[in-house]
């Protein structure tokens, strides 16, 4: 019973699939040159097809550079603190250097005690020292340029290749437009 069932929708299917060989030649028009015809002149991309900076670009590398800053204030804080002091001599301790920040979440600095606050080492980690804001923001930063990356369509596989190496230029300047001027102080 199952293989009469099975070659009834295959030959249901094929039925109705087939097409007429008339339908698919055209009469030949003032705009559609026929196969002996040659078209002459350079060949044009339309200006929406080429890669080319707009306001999504804009929004979302400047978002790829708020998370490579975001990634390079963290690096200098985690190895490079010396010279985080020497541009914030100032500076909380208890709030940007990572080996003390991380007790922050904790009641009275003692992970033993629990949570400071509830969601503390989880959710809401980020309010607890600089370390963790930076990642929160750094991730922020990139989930809101693939969203608005995402909404854009389909394009050309060439664009995406610019897209790439784009963004990889924003997020690295972001990058070393911190963390280069906190290193080169670090003694």
């Amino acid at each position: 019973m199952k293989f009469a069932i099975i070659a009834a929708l295959l030959l249901s299917i094929t039925a109705h699939g087939q097409i007429s060989i008339a339908s698919l030649v055209e009469e030949p028009s003032a705009f559609h040159p026929t196969v002996n015809e040659t078209i002459t002149g350079k060949v044009k991309i339309e200006k929406k097809k080429r890669w080319h900076m707009d306001r999504n670009k804009w929004i979302t590398g400047s978002l790829l550079f708020t998370a490579g800053a975001a990634k390079g204030f963290n690096e200098a804080l985690q190895y490079e603190y010396n010279g985080f002091e020497t541009f914030f001599p100032k500076a909380n301790d208890q709030w940007f250097y990572p080996a003390f920040s991380f007790k922050n979440k904790y009641k009275d600095g003692d992970p033993a005690k629990g949570a400071k606050f509830p969601l503390s080492t989880s959710v809401l980690v980020m309010f607890t020292d600089q370390y963790h804001l930076n990642n929160f923001i750094q991730r922020s930063a990139i989930t809101a340029a693939m969203v608005i990356k995402i909404g854009e369509g389909k394009k050309p596989f060439r664009q995406y290749l610019f897209d790439a190496i784009y963004y990889t230029a924003c997020y690295q300047l972001g990058f070393h437009s911190i963390f280069d001027p906190i290193s080169s102080r670090n003694k």
